[in-house]
């Protein structure tokens, strides 16, 4: 594919997928706004269009893990704003976690992340992917054991991960 039609095609999923955040601010606040007659309307008709083109395709997002523990919260917040979306309306959707970096490898590592393992447990039975950095592991002498069981190891590292999965429709979601 040339590489303007890729650029075309990740600025579209882009697109989609800011449109998609958008939609789950207003089905979460619509019930409590006071809209009325044609407005109402017209908003949960075009909710219902955008669910109908969703229901055609997979939603595919990938989240890198941002190297400062203060945003994993942000992180968390957004996987599940996605599930329960997918979820509420039976649609298609595949999420990868990638971790690297010397703070970014600590949200998968059982000794540094106690607080969040409950949530990423929870994500992993709904078919979130977690996947740690081969690269970053070896730099810093980290072993398999010392990260939880449902996390797996990319080679040679992340960035040829993210690279593909880009190249099979995956969006990158920046935090």
């Amino acid at each position: 594919m040339p590489e303007k039609d890729r650029k075309i095609m990740k600025l579209n999923n882009i697109k989609i997928i800011i449109f998609l955040y958008g939609l789950i601010v207003c089905l979460t606040f619509l019930p409590s706004m006071d809209l009325t007659g044609m407005a109402q309307t017209a908003a949960f008709a075009k909710d219902i269009h955008i669910v109908k083109y969703l229901k055609k395709h997979t939603i595919k997002e990938i989240y890198v893990v941002p190297q400062n523990p203060k945003r994993w919260g942000l992180l968390i917040s957004d996987i599940s704003n996605s599930i329960i979306f997918s979820n509420k309306y039976f649609l298609n959707y595949k999420i990868a976690v990638v971790a690297y970096g010397p703070v970014g490898i600590k949200f998968l590592m059982k000794k540094f992340n106690k607080k969040f393992y409950p949530d990423l447990q929870s994500f992993n039975s709904y078919g979130v992917k977690f996947i740690a950095c081969n690269e970053t592991m070896e730099t810093l002498h980290i072993k398999k054991r010392e990260l939880f069981k449902f996390a797996d190891i990319v080679y040679p590292g992340v960035v040829l991960y993210i690279v593909k999965k880009e190249q099979q429709g995956y969006v990158y979601i920046p935090l």
